[in-house]
């Protein structure tokens, strides 16, 4: 039935509560940055519609897409539901489509270019807006058109595939009548030139006349089979016969086409001589088991007819091949005018599919009028509204007073579960997205990592693969592919060209920072560059032989002002200088993107409960994990870059003695304690522990260092119990406040319950519920139960942000290891396939220098522009995962999918 006309009776308004599921939805672009960092707000609606209305509202709202609709018939199997028959019909003209696709694929035919969406829909409309049958039952039209094209491309493709099995066999026979010719040539005074040949056509009247005449004269079969089987087959015919047969073979010069698999195949020719009819019926049952083919051909000794036989089959061969030549022409020109127009075909199937699946949905609580609920971006419900308003008075011919489209919104309290997420996105922040929705969708407006994620991501890989060479060619391949991004959107892509593409912006990012990392270094595929004057100078004095140089600082040159100097890359201890370099800039890094988790927790607990004094999140989990991480692990920050911008002497030092006990290094020119002694900070930071208030005189840095980090310590001591209980005694008061005996804690309730049961999560959840079983049944023990949740959960929660801090921060050192890995893998790279073979003298170290060039050209491509990329890529994301968004991220909320023709057809 039609149901694109509107028109009809009116209704009755309905609610039923439902449940709304789906993927996160795209849009154009962000408008602001907390476009991205907070999901946009969404409403519950209900939609009631006449029922053939619903067709073009939803034809409407497609467009629009920005509605998920709720699934009202959950209670109904996919065979019960009201419009089936609508999406079977679908599905058979995809499946249909599909096999014209296929052949398309067979005959080697590229389908046109999708067409633009929005004219596409607007075509579609126009036609729908029609009046004849024509235009207004379109779907009937292409149903009967895709119909005719199939019929009419399978007969087509029937008589070509018998054709072709039947000039296959001509042309072996071809093949046979050849070989039989130039056997009996060469054999005329063999016995077997006067064989005659044996029936293997089933006629009886040859087969009998056969036995009449002389037994004792030789009879053969020929035939055709797989190169590939002719020993099996042979060694099986002479097994049976017990030799009692002569057996001859002839290659095929050219593989022949199998007809049913369309590959070519090597074939021989064979003839098999023998005297008894009981060995032709095993000959002819073994050729049958090898899948030969067997011919009939004249007698070896009636040369005359076996050509007459051969010219009869080469002219039926050219016949065939100008029948099957004109069947392929008419093919093709049918796979030609499908290839036109076959992605507008789809795009009308999954249309309609869409609609009719998504009308499934609906449910009618009074005849002619159905009723739909889901969850609608907020900012766009008025536009939704108008949408439905107007195509219901359109219906009645502008009659506003009788149309019957109504949407309301529900109240809270009657929404089914939580709020869908949806972000504005476009094509730079669409790849950060999909990395943290790998992991968990992100709640309803709770803080978005993909924010954060889109700048430290790319910084952590540029870190690791740090180098000034490999991360220019990845930042110029980047920009390739921008260059091109219009030319790769529309070309075809296999699958690790479309990765790339679809992470163009990120490889852009991924490049810089690589390159900047790389001149924090100073690495150039493993070769120090000396772009401004070193601060240190060969000391002549202390130069050895060729293998050893001396360095001396030069004053007459400032620090260098980028990055390290090149002359550590001289020097004998450059490994350990780069290894302690490497290693604090991790813990720094990983420090400072930790310490930003905790912050967007801070921002979380603000964000859900304003009111300030009444945060249980804030007072009493974000702000203490703050305070906890930044008295121990900041603090370890802060002593290293000290230790960075003091000046450490190195000539004409002396210890300062105090009771026989050295207190301190003293030189001249240096008022402070410690001036040429640098301490072992990890020595430090375990003596804040074990040692606390205590440092070595020698090793101090600053004056009463011991009681400063006394005091931190006891500052992050006492982040504990605050962050253990605190919380489940006020969440465990507000159960009891709930309490029907105690009616002057309902205000309580009210403060605390909605934002400690987001932030704690299912164990909130499951205490809620359970207080509200308990006034049904036994209260008590389901009181007890929850208040031990609440107290487990808040014990796990503390116990593994506390330990988790310490591994998190070790975890962060895998930036130290593959930097370090990669820097070294590039200096054996260079040593070994350059530097080597440079210093051989004459042209043989020059021919040699060029082939090894390649050598290490490839080697680098290989392993570290790819193995190495992917491997940065992947520790990358492991830090984006769980040392970061651990802090913060719950990752359990529900995408939104709403009904868009965009992301259904495009």
């Amino acid at each position: 039935s039609s149901r694109e006309a509107c028109g009809g009776s009116g209704g009755a308004v309905a609610r039923r509560r439902g449940f709304a599921s789906g993927t996160m939805a795209e849009s154009s672009g962000p408008e602001g940055v907390r476009d991205w960092f907070r999901s946009d707000d969404v409403e519950y609606i209900s939609i009631v519609m006449q029922e053939h209305c619903a067709h073009k509202v939803l034809a409407q709202l497609g467009r629009l897409g920005v509605v998920q609709f709720t699934d009202l018939n959950g209670d109904l199997t996919l065979f019960q539901r009201r419009y089936v028959r609508d999406v079977q019909r679908c599905d058979a003209i995809e499946r249909k489509l599909k096999y014209l696709e296929e052949q398309l694929v067979k005959y080697e035919l590229q389908p046109g270019q999708k067409p633009d969406l929005q004219r596409f829909l607007d075509r579609i409309e126009r036609r729908k807006e029609g009046t004849t049958r024509e235009q207004s039952n379109y779907m009937d039209n292409l149903e009967a058109h895709v119909d005719e094209k199939e019929a009419e491309l399978q007969e087509l493709n029937r008589f070509n595939a018998n054709l072709s099995a039947d000039r296959a066999a001509q042309e072996e026979l071809h093949h046979i009548l050849g070989k039989a010719r130039n056997y009996a040539a060469e054999n005329q005074s063999n016995a077997t030139f006067e064989a005659q040949s044996a029936n293997v056509t089933g006629d009886a009247e040859t087969g009998n006349a056969a036995r009449a005449e002389d037994s004792l004269r030789f009879r053969f079969i020929s035939g055709v089979i797989n190169q590939e089987d002719r020993t099996r087959f042979e060694r099986m015919v002479f097994r049976s016969t017990r030799g009692n047969c002569l057996m001859r073979f002839e290659d095929i010069d050219a593989p022949l086409l199998d007809p049913s698999t369309g590959e070519e195949v090597r074939k021989d020719v064979f003839l098999i001589f023998f005297q008894s009819q009981l060995i032709q019926d095993k000959i002819t049952r073994i050729a049958a088991a090898f899948g030969a083919h067997l011919y009939q051909i004249p007698d070896l000794s009636d040369v005359a007819a076996i050509d007459a036989r051969a010219a009869e089959v080469h002219a039926d061969l050219q016949d065939r091949d100008r029948v099957l030549s004109k069947n392929r022409s008419d093919i093709t020109v049918l796979l030609s005018e499908v290839a036109n127009f076959i992605e507008v075909w789809k795009w009308i199937a999954l249309r309609e599919k869409s609609i009719y699946h998504t009308m499934n949905h609906f449910t009618s609580d009074v005849q002619g009028v159905l009723r739909a609920e889901g969850w609608v971006i907020s900012a766009k419900r008025d536009e939704v509204e108008k949408t439905v308003r107007d195509i219901h008075v359109e219906s009645m011919g502008g009659n506003a007073q009788q149309s019957m489209g109504q949407v309301s919104t529900l109240d809270k309290t009657q929404w089914p579960t939580l709020p869908p997420t949806y972000f504005k996105i476009n094509k730079f922040t669409r790849v950060y997205q999909v990395i943290v929705d790998t992991y968990g969708v992100p709640r309803y407006q709770e803080a978005n990592p993909a924010l954060t994620t889109a700048i430290t991501f790319p910084f952590s890989f540029g870190v690791m693969f740090g180098d000034i060479g490999h991360g220019t060619l990845l930042f110029l391949f980047a920009l390739w592919i921008l260059w091109n991004e219009k030319k790769l959107a529309k070309a075809p892509r296999n699958e690790l060209m479309d990765i790339l593409f679809g992470g163009r912006y990120m490889l852009v990012l991924m490049g810089f920072f690589a390159t900047y990392c790389g001149f924090i270094y100073n690495d150039w595929f493993a070769m120090g560059l000396r772009l401004w004057p070193s601060h240190w100078a060969v000391n002549h004095a202390e130069t050895g032989d060729n293998s050893t140089v001396g360095f001396v600082i030069n004053y007459d040159h400032p620090v260098y002002p980028l990055g390290v100097d090149p002359t550590w890359h001289r020097a004998s201890n450059n490994l350990l200088f780069f290894n302690s370099l490497k290693m604090k800039m991790a813990v720094i890094f990983g420090v400072t993107q930790m310490t930003m988790g905790l912050v967007h927790r801070a921002q979380n607990a603000l964000f859900f409960e304003p009111r300030l004094f009444r945060n249980l999140d804030l007072w009493f989990e974000a702000l203490p994990m703050i305070v906890f991480m930044l008295a121990l692990f900041g603090y370890m920050c802060v002593l290293i870059i000290y230790k960075w911008s003091l000046q450490w002497v190195w000539e004409d030092c002396f210890p300062v003695m105090e009771d026989d006990v050295i207190t301190g290094y003293h030189a001249p020119g240096c008022d402070r304690n410690n001036c040429c002694n640098p301490p072992a900070l990890i020595t430090q930071l375990i003596n804040i522990a074990l040692n606390p208030g205590n440092v070595d005189p020698a090793e101090q840095l600053y004056e009463n260092q011991g009681t400063v980090q006394a005091i931190l310590l006891l500052i992050a001591v006492a982040m504990l119990p605050l962050m253990l209980i605190p919380k489940p005694f006020f969440l465990i008061r507000r159960h009891k406040a709930a309490h029907p005996k105690h009616p002057e804690f309902d205000e309580f309730d009210q403060d605390f319950g909605t934002h400690s049961e987001h932030m704690l999560g299912d164990a909130a959840t499951s205490t809620t519920a359970g207080h509200t079983e308990g006034h049904k049944g036994d209260h008590a023990a389901e009181e007890e139960h929850s208040s031990g949740d609440i107290v487990v959960h808040q014990a796990i929660e503390t116990i593994e942000f506390s330990l988790g801090c310490i591994s998190n921060t070790a975890s962060y050192l895998r930036l130290w290891a593959l930097s370090l890995a990669h820097s070294q893998l590039a200096s054996v790279f260079l040593e070994k396939a350059i530097l080597d073979n440079i210093t051989i003298e004459g042209a043989a170290g020059v021919v040699l220098t060029f082939f090894t060039y390649g050598l290490f050209a490839g080697i680098t491509f290989a392993v570290l522009m790819c193995m190495d990329n992917l491997e940065c890529f992947l520790h990358g994301l492991r830090l984006a995962w769980v040392e970061f968004q651990n802090k913060f991220f719950k990752g359990d909320g529900i995408a939104f999918t709403p009904l868009s023709f965009r992301a259904i057809l495009v």
